[in-house]
């Protein structure tokens, strides 16, 4: 089986790291709304990927993450995140909506004959995790605070944009979709 290498930028013969076992991580939906076609087609992607690995014989363990707090719409983005808009429009905590979109997801899954990951991890779950990550590249000098926010330094990694089909100047303001000016930043990315 060839799949599309981001890095390479061509199709390449997939081999595991471990001989028969495949770990796959897939990102879930952000459960403020509905999902709609669009999304769950991603997830059709990723479903037939690892009924094809099951069915050719190799030991398949995917985990998905369900964002179920903090997302903005873009770096730009001030105010209240999609979790929070979805809260307040209906009436709800955000947790409520979070369950309540979750199930839905997953209903919708079951229409569409999307098996469920081996392993759903909501971040709300994951939040002590993500600050010890986040304090260590703060640490390390990978990371930065500016105007309340916590930045990844891409400048710190001399090959930032090898696994992206953009270039560093694709993103000046106004040149791509939804890329918006950030003053709080050191670098484009």
């Amino acid at each position: 089986m060839q799949l599309y290498n981001s890095l390479s930028h061509k199709k390449e013969e997939f081999v595991p790291n471990v001989e028969g076992k495949v770990n796959m991580y897939t990102c879930g939906p952000t459960v403020y709304h509905f999902a709609h076609i669009g999304n769950l087609r991603s997830y059709i992607m990723e479903d037939v990927l690892e009924k094809y690995l099951r069915y050719v014989g190799y030991d398949v363990k995917r985990v998905m993450n369900i964002t179920d707090v903090g997302h903005l719409t873009s770096d730009g983005d001030t105010g209240d995140d999609k979790m929070l808009k979805g809260a307040k429009r209906e009436h709800k905590t955000v947790m409520e909506i979070a369950k309540y979109y979750t199930d839905a997801f997953f209903e919708d899954c079951t229409k569409l004959n999307i098996k469920r990951p081996d392993v759903v991890e909501p971040a709300t779950h994951c939040i002590a995790d993500f600050i010890k990550v986040i304090s260590s590249l703060i640490e390390k000098g990978y990371a930065y605070e500016a105007g309340g926010n916590i930045y990844f330094d891409t400048s710190k990694l001399e090959k930032y944009y090898v696994f992206n089909d953009f270039k560093e100047e694709d993103l000046a303001v106004g040149v791509r979709e939804g890329v918006e000016e950030d003053g709080n930043k050191r670098n484009k990315a």
